[in-house]
Parts: C-alpha cells; structure tokens; sequence
C-alpha cells in the first residue's frame, strides 16, 4: 500500500472520529452544527469514493467492469469533491454568521449556484465527452487538460467565500477571522498545487486538519452549550444576536423568564430543577421544529430565549398561544406540584431596539417592565414610551452630546435656615437633544457609568463649575461653596486629585469654594482608592457632603471615618413624616446626626408649609436643620438665570 493511499486511510479515520464525537459527545445545535455535520459527511464519503478507485486501480486487472468500475467512482468522487467546497462554504458562513445575509441577496445565490453547478455539469457531461481523463490497459490514469476547468471553478467558489468574510469581516471574533482568513487562500493554493501535482495526494488529508481545527476552535461545546439545561449558552445567544445586529438581520427574540425559580429551588432541590429545565429546552427544541422557526433555545440564567426567523407578527402570536399554554400547567417535580410563574416578551430588532448593548439588557431586565399578568407581551407596546426611545438610543445621543458640547450645567439654589439667605448652590448637569429634546439624567448618568462616558462628563462639570465659581460673576455672588455631585465610577480615578488641583490652580479659586457630594451607596462600598481620594482632597481643603441618605444602608461607620461635615437627606425620606412613625424616625435620625456634629441639608423642600416646618423645627437651642433645598425655593437654573435669581 502506497503513501497516498495510507495518507487518505488517515484522512478517512479522522473524518469518522470527528463524526462519532459530534453525534456522542457535542450538544451544540442548530444549523451551524447541522452544516458541521454534512461536512464531515460529504468529506468521508468523498474520500471514500477515492479510496475505492485507488483500490480498483490497483488490484484489478483491465477489464469493461473494471474500467466501468473505475470512472463511475472516479466521477462521484470528482461530484463529491465539490460539494465538500460548497457545504464548506455554507458552513463557514453560517458559523460566522453571515448566512441569513447570503440567503437574503439573490446576487450571492446566484454566484454560488453558477460556480458549483458548471463543475458538476462539466463532470456529468464528460461521462460522454471522456475528456476529464483516460484509463489505459495498465489501469493508470491519465489527467486531461480540460479538467483545469473544474480546479478553476473551485477555486472561483473559495475566491467567493473569501470575499465574502472580508465584507463581513467586522462582526467576526479575532480567532474567527484568523482561521476564516487563512483558510481559503491556504485551501485555494493547495488546490492549485494539486492540480499541477496531482500524484500529491494530500487533499484530503489537510481537510481533515481543517475540519478539526474548525470543530476546535468554532464548534466548543463548552461555550455554546448551558450544561444544566442542554440550552445554548447566553455566550452564544449574545454572540448570534450581536452579528446578526451588525449585518442588519431582522431578529425576533421570544423571552421567557421564571421568576419564582429561587422558591422552587428551596422546594425542590438544584438538581431537581434542573430536569425540569431540561424538560422545557426539549419542548422548546420540539416547538421550534413544528413551527418551523429555524431557531434553538437559549438559556440565559432563568431566562430562556427562542429567536426567530422570517417569522411574521401574526404567526409568532401562534407560537406565544402555544407557550402560554405549556406553561400555564402544573408540572409535577419529585411529587410536588408546581406552578411556574413567567413573564414572556417579544422584542424585535430594528423595530423595537437598534442598539446591542440595550437588546442584551433588556435581555436580562425586560421581565421588571412588565405587567403580571400571566399573557405574552410585545416590547413594541412599550416603545412609543419617551424613555423607551431614549433608553433605545442613548448610546448615539450620548456620542452627539460629548462631540457637540450639548451637556449644560444648572445651578439649584441651597438656602441657610441661620443665615436667612441663599449661601451655595448644588450643580446638576442637564442635556438637551437636538432631536429628542430634554433628556432626564435618571436616563443617561447610569448609562454613562456603564460605558465609561461618565468620566467625560464628570470632567465637563468639575472644570466648568470651577471656570463659574472663579469668574467675575460667580465671585460677585459671594457663595460659600458649590457643590459638584461625583458618580460612583468617578470615585474610583486615581488620577482625580491631580485633575481638581489642577482646575483649582487654573481658574484660581479657593478649596472650600468646591464642595463635593457623595451618594450612601457610593460611600458604602469602601475600596481604598475612594477613602484615599476622599482623605487627600479634603486635606487639600475641599468639604464633602453624604448624599441621599436614608436611600441606602445608611452605613454610620462611614459617617464617622470619612470627612463628611452635611448630610443631605433624601425627599423620600421626609415626605411622609406626617405619618407619627415615620416622624418619630426622621428626627431621631436628625437628633443622631446632630450629636454626631454633622450639619442637615433637606432635599425636596417643595411647599411652604413644609419649609416652614423644619425652619422652626429645633435640637435642643440650636435649628435642627441648617440648610434647605427644593423647587419651593427655586427649581435648576441655567447659569446666567440663576446669577440673576441670586441678584435680586
């Protein structure tokens, strides 16, 4: 036995391996995994067509049934041949996610049924024509010159599949597009090296290393798959949603979130749950089979996910009908009855969300914006909804924001129970879309503090309330400070005390002229970066105000560590202290912060009444609150209405 023949027998058993532990041991599913699998097949059954030939070449003598034998395994493996190249590409597509966009353009069908067709038509019609190759009476081959019209077909389908990855290069991981990219042009140049060499037979053998190296570093079972629920794993439902959002494929996501999971958890056992789980992918799996949604479930931590393709409104409102009813019925665990209480949402892209990362956190979070009522609910019916449109978008109108300098800064005024007057400000930062108009910062702070802007806008307010407070007029109002609130992500820069001294010494204003506040939660968290930027600044003179107590762990080991001299409490905390509780509990919190020599700052003044209230309200001789803010006194003002606010 000669080495090419020992080197196909090689190929031959690696495509079997390959086969075996895909069908035994990968759990990943759906199409991908499905195009994987002809692949392999296409791939032994081509080898073995050629395995059979050589044989026949070599041990039998020359004969009509033999030279018949001959060509028609000859023909079937050259037929076969190139279906390993399309399905291959189809594969390569798929895996990467660019196939619903080659399914979608009629151009690229087109293209890949004329150059996989002309080869096979070619073959077929040489049955009659006899000029791919000859077999003389020694039963050797003999390749003909108008066979490079085959090769060249081949390698125009390997051309095409290269292209098509450059295109599309962008929604690729790096290790996909390194293994794409090297691909076709290693497979094109072995091609064309086959054809001039075509005694070097190691075709086959190298695809059978690409195939492994493809089931290694593309089909992973282990990033793919959700062990507890032989789901696929939210790695990969983040990953299909992310290229099919990049390419502009329409998605049509169905949620389903059990939230009583953690009592049936506590009744049942983890284990037991999780059979449970398994039951409900199984049933998914089915559903998704018999109504031909081409999609596979996702398991994203108490979350199951069913995409959906080419799926109309009016036909998905059958799917849900049918989901509402499985998980209406009482499932029997380890003989306790248990009913599952879900929230199920379509959400659909581009006609609900544009933006990636707002899809995926509405992924996890779309169950807290609906109602519990037990029917499917449609995201659309929610997007009319002002902050759904911005939430939706926040990421481009952020990005406008920074590149057009549309952030202002308002100036709300603080009054001092003692001194009768107005002695400082707190400053808010406000922004007005030129398309969407005003935009709450409840809407855009927190999302700032997800992506990093945070700190752009931070350094926005920080150097304008210093460029305000050292200007002739900030001056000329003669405040005893203005307070700057910080986010939680700003507390964490190491590089903060050098950018405020620096702002400082820029517009040449004193320390305790910037106050800055802290919210509960912030302070609560206790990293040492923040004590230490904390410590630093206040030695440099700069006052710190808590900020929103009463909103979080009201940590008061915080209170005596850091060098907060006022406590700002939150409007919440006061508003129902006409209830005799909630009274008694707000002023023995005002007694306690008194005794602990911290001056009260009251939020959320908004009546006169109110305001009178805590101006006469007393501990012990003194006033038990020193200072007052709120929309009775005067709601945010831009920077020049509020300098003539305070000059009246």
């Amino acid at each position: 036995m000669n080495d090419w023949l020992m080197c196909d027998i090689t190929s031959l058993l690696i495509f079997i391996t390959l086969i075996v532990s895909n069908l035994t041991k990968n759990r990943v599913k759906g199409r991908t995994n499905s195009l994987y699998l002809s692949l392999l097949i296409v791939a032994c059954t081509t080898i073995t067509f050629r395995i059979i030939y050589q044989l026949i070449q070599r041990h039998c003598v020359y004969s009509t049934s033999s030279v018949f034998a001959l060509k028609l395994f000859i023909y079937l493996y050259l037929i076969s041949r190139c279906y390993i190249y399309a399905v291959g590409l189809l594969f390569i597509f798929s895996s990467t996610g660019i196939l619903p966009v080659f399914y979608r353009n009629d151009t690229y069908k087109i293209i890949m049924i004329l150059i996989f067709n002309v080869p096979v038509l070619y073959i077929l019609m040489d049955c009659v024509k006899h000029i791919l190759f000859t077999v003389d009476k020694s039963m050797n081959i003999t390749i003909q010159a108008p066979i490079i019209v085959v090769n060249v077909c081949i390698v125009l389908m390997l051309f095409f599949g290269f292209i098509m990855i450059l295109m599309y290069r962008k929604i690729l991981k790096k290790s996909q597009i390194a293994y794409s990219i090297s691909l076709f042009p290693l497979n094109g140049l072995l091609y064309i090296f086959q054809s001039f060499f075509p005694h070097v037979q190691i075709e086959m053998f190298v695809l059978a290393i690409t195939c492994y190296l493809a089931f290694a570093t593309i089909q992973r079972p282990e990033l793919l798959v959700n062990p507890e629920t032989l789901a696929q794993s939210s790695f990969a439902f983040e990953n299909e949603l992310n290229k099919a959002m990049k390419i502009g494929v329409p998605v049509k996501v169905i949620f389903i979130k059990i939230t009583n999971h953690r009592n049936i958890n506590m009744y049942v056992g983890i284990d037991k749950f999780n059979e449970l789980l398994k039951k409900i992918t199984v049933f998914l799996n089915e559903l998704s089979r018999k109504k031909k949604l081409r999609a596979l479930p996702y398991y994203l931590d108490y979350i199951f996910a069913l995409p959906t393709e080419n799926q109309t409104d009016i036909a998905l409102d059958k799917v849900v009908d049918s989901l509402e009813r499985y998980f209406s019925q009482i499932f029997i665990l380890d003989g306790v009855r248990i009913n599952l209480d879900t929230r199920i949402c379509v959400i659909r892209a581009p006609e609900d969300v544009s933006n990636y990362e707002y899809f995926v956190y509405l992924s996890k979070e779309f169950y807290k914006i609906l109602e519990p009522n037990g029917k499917t609910q449609w995201f659309r019916d929610y997007v009319n909804d002002r902050d759904f449109i911005i939430r939706n978008n926040i990421d481009k109108i952020l990005d406008r924001a920074i590149n057009e300098n549309l952030f202002e800064i308002y100036y709300q005024p603080i009054y001092s129970v003692k001194e009768k007057k107005y002695v400082g400000a707190e400053a808010l930062v406000r922004l007005n879309d030129p398309e969407y108009g005003d935009i709450p910062p409840a809407l855009f702070v927190n999302y700032a503090e997800r992506t990093n802007k945070i700190y752009i806008i931070g350094d926005f307010v920080l150097e304008n309330v210093c460029k305000f407070i050292g200007s002739d007029e900030g001056r000329a109002l003669d405040l005893d400070s203005i307070e700057v609130n910080m986010s939680f992500a700003q507390c964490f820069e190491k590089d903060l005390v050098v950018k405020i001294r620096d702002w400082l010494d820029k517009y040449h204003i004193a320390p305790e002229q910037l106050r800055l506040q802290i919210t509960e939660n912030a302070a609560s968290i206790n990293p040492l970066i923040i004590e230490k930027n904390i410590n630093i600044l206040n030695r440099m003179g700069i006052k710190f105000s808590l900020d929103d107590y009463g909103t979080g762990f009201s940590n008061i080991k915080k209170l005596l560590t850091l060098p907060f001299d006022i406590v700002k409490i939150n409007k919440e905390f006061i508003d129902e202290i006409e209830d005799p509780l909630n009274e008694t509990l707000v002023l023995d919190t005002i007694h306690m912060l008194k005794a602990l020599s911290k001056k009260i700052l009251l939020e959320g003044i908004e009546t006169e009444y109110r305001a009178q209230q805590f101006v006469e309200l007393k501990c012990g001789n003194d006033n038990a609150c020193d200072y007052l803010q709120g929309f009775y006194f005067s709601k945010p003002l831009p920077q020049s209405e509020f300098v003539k606010f305070l000059k009246k």
